[in-house]
């Protein structure tokens, strides 16, 4: 069901991802699906998140990206889709992952 990525970062998922520190800015998104928050600063990235398992991993690969400060601008809708083998019912997972790095890669400029 869920491809070896997906698996992975889902094994990697800790209690202390959601712990959130007050200096932290939130980012957000969300639909009549699923809530996506994400809280970032220098001292860490911490989430929370409404959904099912494909958004956990993919928010968990975010969070892993964004500590490992990765160049999060050319990450495509398409590419989410490949990487993580969503099933068609699972494409708004990703444009909801898509959207909150637009939001992300905003506040940055």
């Amino acid at each position: 069901m869920y491809n070896d990525l997906t698996r992975e970062l889902l094994r990697q998922v800790k209690f202390e991802d959601g712990i959130i520190l007050a200096e932290q800015t939130k980012y957000s998104v969300s639909d009549s699906f699923l809530t996506v928050e994400i809280y970032i600063c220098d001292k860490g990235v911490s989430y929370r998140v409404y959904g099912d398992a494909y958004i956990l991993a993919m928010l968990k690969w975010l969070q892993l990206s964004l500590l490992n400060k990765q160049n999060l601008s050319q990450i495509s809708l398409e590419k989410l889709i490949a990487d993580f083998d969503l099933p068609q019912v699972k494409y708004r997972d990703a444009l909801q992952i898509i959207k909150l790095i637009e939001k992300i890669n905003a506040a940055a400029i």
